[in-house]
């Protein structure tokens, strides 16, 4: 007679197990290279709104309203804009496993199957440049950073395939 409560127990301790480990909430980190104290206003597709007064820093979101975009300025800047989408949280797999369709029904109600990467970049071009050579060297790291991000995404997609 105790097995059926032990089993009942189980089930509604691990349903919506990524509300109770993630939360519905999330804090973006937000980096500008080369940039210090620009404005970042971060928007969802539900139209929540989140203000970051200067970079670099971090703003705490609700998830699960994906895609999130974000447009930072600051004077002196070109305006820049990089849109980020939800990905499925690590927890809601277990949900799937071990507490079935209930679990992950919570969880994407609520917004916690869904996660925000926790680190943005966004490059910053200046709308004057003091040298050719400091253009240069902006273009150079900006472009080491998308080949870095291209090797890290290549790598993931391969572990992805084993």
């Amino acid at each position: 007679m105790t097995k059926p409560i032990y089993a009942i127990a189980a089930v509604a301790l691990l349903t919506g197990c990524s509300t109770i480990v993630s939360g519905t909430q999330q804090a973006i980190f937000i980096d500008t290279p080369k940039v210090d104290g620009a404005e970042c206003k971060l928007t969802d597709s539900k139209k929540g709104t989140w203000h970051l007064p200067g970079t670099p820093g971090s703003v705490s979101v609700a998830k699960g309203d994906g895609p999130m975009n974000i447009v930072c300025t600051k004077d002196g800047y070109e305006s820049s804009t990089v849109s980020v989408d939800e990905e499925l949280a690590g927890a809601t797999l277990g949900n799937i496993i071990i507490g079935g369709g209930i679990g992950f029904l919570v969880d994407a109600a609520s917004g916690a199957a869904q996660v925000y990467p926790d680190r943005i970049t966004v490059w910053m071009k200046p709308t004057e440049w003091a040298s050719d050579a400091e253009k240069q060297a902006w273009h150079d790291d900006k472009k080491k950073y998308e080949e870095a991000e291209a090797e890290k995404l290549r790598k993931l997609e391969e572990q992805n395939k084993t």
